[in-house]
């Protein structure tokens, strides 16, 4: 049967194709030297192509085509992986991947647009070698993905160029251990939260590591009488946030706790709603704003989505109908502790995506319906939006602390 998107597909692939040995070529007649600002020149007084056009070619071109001109020459190499290369592409090409479980234990991903379009199939999906076994996705940020497994290690892991970087091994891991990950923009810096709860002294200890300085720093009993309630951290302009509990018989929510990556102090905040024992919340990201999900109890027919605006108040969005066949108040009391995300589509219409756990369910932009979109994840496995990019944790790590400085326009 025939298909305009793999038509498309092989059509530019052959583009991309006569654009790499076109370029290929160009670059034998020619050698590259970098200036400070990592802008390549070249030596000879007549190029074919002025290396600006040639570069700005180059950052238009999607990672995948990237990845066979850094095979050309370490020049070419050495431009792509160089900061202003790595920093401008991601600015200028935003593609957004959702990465899961499959039911058969391997990751998968599926790029974003198509599951607005209701195109996205379980065919179409494609697997993702990770570099551990047995993984829970911590949190993401600018490409970069954070792992952990039951032995409670830890990487810092870009799937869109397979690189990766295992954390140094520390004290982390207890019976409860609530995780974070997100980039610390003050100190240019990507940053792993882990909050140990030892029982039954309620005892806390908060580990933070730096891929930067490739080091830990720990803080001891910083969160007395407060317990942390959804597994991983929303992360919203640089804080990490968390429903919170003075019980754990219950998980009665009572705030949301935040945690500033950049001074590494904690805050905390009034939910729009007082929590009752049958009222259910889910902590999470619409679009780029923390939102609250919340159900008043089981069977509930609706649930009503917050968002927190730039004032610090909080605005009810508008309330989803939960559909019969998948009752949302009960997927979110069976599994209170992960979070959700909305992503706003394109259309007219006003369409969501809406990622609660594992499940991947389009919500009508004019009804507010709820239908089921993707079910090939794994019961227990959370789901994770994040941006493809150049980003090797490899190359950050270990290069020391710094204050990022006031950024020259790009443009």
């Amino acid at each position: 049967m025939f298909s305009f998107r793999y038509f498309r597909d092989w059509i530019d692939q052959v583009i991309h194709i006569i654009l790499f040995k076109f370029l290929s070529c160009y670059h034998y007649r020619t050698t590259f030297i970098f200036t400070p600002f990592h802008v390549p020149t070249t030596t000879t007084d007549h190029p074919v192509i002025p290396d600006e056009i040639m570069t700005d070619i180059l950052l238009r071109l999607p990672i995948k085509t990237l990845s066979k001109f850094m095979c050309v020459s370490k020049s070419w190499n050495q431009l792509i992986y160089s900061p202003y290369f790595v920093n401008t592409h991601m600015k200028l090409n935003s593609h957004h991947r959702v990465l899961f479980r499959g039911r058969n234990g391997d990751f998968k991903f599926c790029t974003l647009l198509p599951l607005f379009n209701r195109q996205q199939t379980v065919e179409e999906l494609i697997d993702v070698d990770s570099p551990t076994l047995e993984e829970f996705i911590v949190g993401s940020a600018n490409g970069l993905i954070c792992l952990v497994n039951l032995k409670f290690e830890a990487y810092i892991w870009n799937p869109t160029i397979s690189k990766s970087k295992k954390l140094l091994k520390s004290t982390w891991g207890s019976f409860s251990t609530k995780y974070g990950f997100r980039y610390d923009e003050l100190h240019d810096d990507y940053k792993a939260v882990f909050v140990d709860y030892y029982f039954p002294s309620f005892h806390n200890v908060v580990n933070i590591y730096s891929l930067r300085t490739d080091s830990w720093t720990t803080l001891d009993d910083q969160l007395q009488g407060i317990y942390l309630v959804n597994n991983s951290g929303i992360c919203v302009n640089g804080k990490l946030y968390w429903l919170s509990s003075s019980t754990l018989t219950f998980y009665i929510v009572c705030r949301i706790i935040s945690f500033d990556l950049a001074d590494e102090t904690w805050g905390s905040m009034e939910l729009p709603i007082y929590g009752e024992a049958t009222h259910h919340f889910r902590l999470g990201v619409v679009g780029s704003d923390l939102s609250l999900l919340h159900a008043c109890q089981i069977g509930d027919t609706t649930s009503d989505v917050w968002s927190l605006n730039d004032c610090g108040l909080w605005t009810k969005l508008f309330t989803i109908k939960n559909p019969l066949t998948n009752d949302l108040s009960i997927v979110m009391c069976v599994s209170p502790l992960e979070t959700f995300s909305i992503r706003f589509g394109q259309s007219n219409n006003e369409d969501l995506l809406f990622f609660l756990h594992s499940v991947i369910m389009m919500c009508d932009g004019l009804s507010r319906q709820l239908e089921q979109h993707i079910d090939d994840v794994e019961g227990y496995s959370p789901l994770e939006v994040y941006e493809e990019s150049l980003i090797n944790p490899l190359k950050i790590s270990g290069q020391g602390p710094r204050i990022r400085e006031t950024s020259q326009s790009l443009s």
